[in-house]
């Protein structure tokens, strides 16, 4: 059971660490350019809603912006997984070592997507009322892929020869 939830843990500080370096890509490249920010999540989203150049511009000051708050948070949560990695390197667990580290990871996490939601809010606010319909939509797609896609894990988990934690 810790190790499920050390694993979703991990799961989840990577896939929000994964958002802001999508947007923040984007906003260097105006929505623009080869790389991972055109191709996954916030990115492609972007790029679909045909920003104006002054959205664009906009978007990007308020990438800038978080980014002052967003890199301390992620060096914090990459510090504290080095240190729960190396104080279980040898496989020795010391609860309550364990529980404060993950105490103060949940508490970064949580600052992270305070800041990942309103970076959200004030990019919707710059949206025409025709793209907030359109991200709207893609934000749907998006939900039944991932739900397709969770689907088709459980069931190659419950498969003979899956793997299960």
């Amino acid at each position: 059971m810790k190790k499920r939830t050390i694993a979703i843990l991990a799961v989840a500080i990577l896939a929000i660490g994964a958002v802001f370096v999508v947007a923040q890509k984007v906003a260097r490249h105006g929505g623009h350019g080869s790389g991972f920010g055109r191709m996954h999540g916030a990115g492609l989203m972007l790029r679909e809603l045909n920003l104006t150049d002054d959205q664009k511009a906009k978007v990007k000051t308020i990438m800038e912006t978080s980014k002052t708050t967003v890199q301390p948070l992620m060096a914090s949560l990459r510090d504290n997984h080095k240190k729960l990695a190396d104080l279980t390197a040898n496989g020795a667990f010391d609860e309550t070592q364990v529980q404060a580290l993950a105490t103060e990871q949940g508490d970064l996490m949580a600052k992270l997507i305070v800041e990942k939601e309103r970076v959200k809010s004030q990019v919707f606010a710059i949206l025409t009322d025709e793209q907030k319909t359109k991200a709207a939509q893609m934000k749907e797609q998006m939900k039944d892929h991932f739900k397709d896609r969770m689907k088709k894990g459980e069931e190659t988990e419950k498969a003979p020869g899956g793997s299960e934690f």
